[in-house]
């Protein structure tokens, strides 16, 4: 039996991981968003901030970046999202009860009060969170209070 040259071998190989790469693009995946109701109970201004900085992974209003659309990372993008959701997910704030709304805001309150935000959840496409100091002191405040 003849041997194959090395080039062949390497061509074969590489023809198999393109293909393979292709067809990881047919994986389907949840990057569906499902139509959440406005949040009420959450103040203006703090919605504002939330929008800006944490509904993109924390809420149903997730806008997919492109890396979300490209196997095998895409794979990893909405992995992310999704356990994002699962920890905090600020579409379901008007359901909690006000246990459980103090809870999130407490939550909320560690993650502002790292030194450290940009490099939380950090997940390629994502735009890095870059929180300016009166959006950290509006965050902080709404989470010390008991009311909402």
């Amino acid at each position: 039996m003849p041997m194959k040259h090395p080039k062949t071998r390497l061509r074969n190989g590489a023809a198999w991981v393109v293909l393979a790469l292709i067809l990881c693009q047919f994986v389907p995946l949840d990057r569906f968003n499902q139509k959440p109701a406005p949040v009420t109970a959450i103040p203006d201004n703090v919605r504002g901030v939330l929008e800006a900085h944490c509904f993109q992974c924390h809420s149903e209003q997730t806008d997919w970046p492109k890396t979300a659309y490209f196997a095998p990372l895409s794979w990893y993008v909405t992995g992310k999202v999704k356990e994002a959701r699962k920890a905090l997910n600020f579409s379901n704030y008007d359901a909690l009860s006000d246990t459980a709304r103090q809870q999130l805001r407490n939550e909320v309150a560690g993650f502002i009060g790292s030194t450290d935000l940009s490099s939380h959840g950090r997940i390629p496409g994502f735009p890095k969170i870059m929180m300016t100091e009166p959006e950290r002191k509006t965050l902080i405040e709404w989470s010390r209070n008991n009311n909402r």
